[in-house]
């Protein structure tokens, strides 16, 4: 249980920061639900491969005897029925060391549903931005927070804690036991947990929805912006201008017809109900638009710099 209280006071504490609605709460809120995330994923984690433990050892004592030159053709015969069965050492350390392969590997064995991986994918994205380099997504911070908020309680509600008997426990804990009907189970803690938790703070989908197609459509009409500067500046056509800002681009360039693309896409989006498809094709979208979209800047800064240049000369410098 007192596993599954460190994460309920992050939870509590995301909650309260949220309704500050400032970047530096919001980063904050961003970072907890994170680390709630990938410790419920590693105690998860952890209880599957704990159910292969015998597999995985008898497997290890054969590979062993075969690099040593003593096993026999039973042990090559228990190499092979084994191998199958456990996961290998070296996707053991990949678990261990990414939070991308927790999730896939989770999804794979159905201990989480398959709709959370590009969410969460996405998610632990924004997270290092803000984490490790400073860069915040302001226009978005807020409602990518509360759907990983709604995320992060989906994947609370799977999680199976490890009851001992007589265990003390704090007021985070002692107030989901006490709203539980009847008697109250603790093993369904987290999934009661979890839905009061989504309940108080709520998902207005409409709005978020709003938020993310808004954020984007934006984005895209800044793009189009540069494209048209760049055709002021002797490009004969928006295909040619395009060509420009990939100057350096070899391997699947962008051409007018995927910025024609990803508006229709963004604009599509107020079509979309369910959240976790909203929040995966929006990624999507943006995954897809921001090579391009830090070209045409760097096209605009070379723009400049030779603007400046063709000054410093006109003036004699």
């Amino acid at each position: 249980m007192k596993q599954l209280e460190l994460v309920i006071v992050q939870f509590e504490e995301v909650k309260k920061l949220i309704t500050v609605e400032r970047v530096p709460q919001l980063r904050l809120a961003f970072i907890l639900l994170d680390s709630a995330v990938e410790l419920i994923m590693h105690r998860k984690v952890e209880r599957e491969l704990d159910g292969e433990r015998w597999q995985f050892d008898e497997l290890e004592k054969y590979r062993k005897m075969e690099q040593g030159g003593q096993v026999s053709d039973w042990g090559r015969r228990r190499i092979a029925e084994l191998a199958p069965q456990v996961t290998s050492k070296r996707r053991r350390k990949k678990i261990n060391d990414t939070f991308g392969a927790k999730v896939e590997f989770l999804v794979e064995r159905d201990a989480l549903p398959d709709e959370v991986l590009p969410v969460l994918s996405r998610l632990h994205e924004y997270r290092n931005e803000t984490y490790h380099r400073d860069e915040h997504r302001v226009d978005v911070l807020l409602p990518a927070v509360l759907i990983y908020f709604d995320v992060a309680c989906t994947v609370l509600s799977t999680l199976r804690p490890r009851w001992i008997e007589d265990e003390e426990t704090g007021p985070e804990l002692e107030r989901f036991l006490r709203g539980m009907a009847g008697w109250p189970d603790p093993f369904k803690l987290p999934e009661y947990a979890a839905a009061t938790l989504r309940s108080e703070v709520g998902l207005d989908l409409a709005a978020v929805r709003s938020s993310l197609m808004n954020h984007l459509l934006a984005r895209l009409e800044q793009v189009d912006g540069f494209i048209r500067e760049v055709m002021s500046f002797g490009r004969k056509s928006y295909e040619e201008a395009i060509e420009f800002i990939q100057w350096d681009e070899k391997d699947s360039p962008t051409d007018e017809r995927d910025v024609l693309s990803w508006r229709e896409r963004a604009e599509a989006l107020v079509s979309v109900v369910d959240k976790h498809a909203l929040f995966s094709e929006f990624a999507a979208i943006e995954i897809s638009l921001e090579p391009f979209e830090r070209q045409a800047i760097d096209a605009m800064i070379r723009i400049d710099e030779e603007i400046n240049l063709q000054i410093d000369i006109a003036r004699g410098k």
